[in-house]
């Protein structure tokens, strides 16, 4: 059986921030959320395309999961989440959940 892989609890501040971004992938059209491992995973009608933290991330405890295949971008991270075309992008301070809500509408729209 393959190990498990490690998940990061997340402090107070990634928490707020997380919560700011569900809050607003919840208002978008055609988007349900599952909870998951401590995450809640973002669906576009019945794709995943992104798993947010809400006590628990994966890869580091500042990180992101967003589906996107095929993005070469030295900022993101490949990531270990289900399947392949996965990147994690770290939230280092408030600032990045703009850049944060952009890759995720690109997976939004990439995910239908």
């Amino acid at each position: 059986m393959a190990e498990r892989p490690k998940l990061f609890k997340i402090d107070a501040e990634m928490q707020r921030w997380c919560a700011e971004l569900e809050q607003e992938l919840s208002a978008w059209p055609d988007v349900s959320a599952k909870p998951m491992f401590g995450m809640i995973g973002f669906y576009h009608g019945k794709s995943i395309f992104a798993a947010i933290p809400r006590t628990r991330a994966a890869e580091t405890a500042r990180s992101l999961l967003i589906k996107l295949p095929g993005l070469n971008d030295k900022r993101l991270k490949g990531a270990s989440g289900p399947g392949s075309g996965w990147v994690a992008y770290e939230l280092e301070s408030a600032e990045d959940i703009a850049e944060a809500l952009t890759l995720l509408e690109r997976a939004y729209e990439t995910n239908s």
